[in-house]
């Protein structure tokens, strides 16, 4: 019989496998620069659409910290004055980086 622990790390290896799919994959996407400002240090893997919204790791751009909680939280006319990117401009991006990743699994 499995320990509440045992069960507990089970839900949450499988919740990181849906949201970001492996570790092999999170650093891949720290190792690109950031989508908004080409920074390297600091990248998160930024969800564009939200986990709880049914975002997967397939909805994922590399965003700096700082670009990333501007995502979070600015209104997007203010987003657009700072990055002249629109938000859902970014949002586009999800299906390019994925595919990338697919083209670097496959070497």
């Amino acid at each position: 019989m499995k320990t509440s622990r045992q069960r507990k790390a089970k839900r949450r290896k499988e919740r990181f496998k849906k949201h970001f799919h492996s570790e092999e994959r999170v650093e891949f996407f720290r190792g690109l620069p950031c989508e908004l400002t080409g920074k390297l240090c600091s990248i998160h893997n930024a969800h564009m659409k939200s986990r709880g919204a049914g975002g997967t790791y397939g909805d994922i751009v590399p965003l700096h910290f700082l670009a990333h909680k501007d995502f979070d939280e600015m209104p997007n006319e203010k987003f657009e004055a700072k990055y002249r990117r629109t938000k859902d401009s970014v949002k586009e991006t999800a299906l390019f980086y994925h595919n990338l990743w697919k083209q670097h699994r496959s070497k």
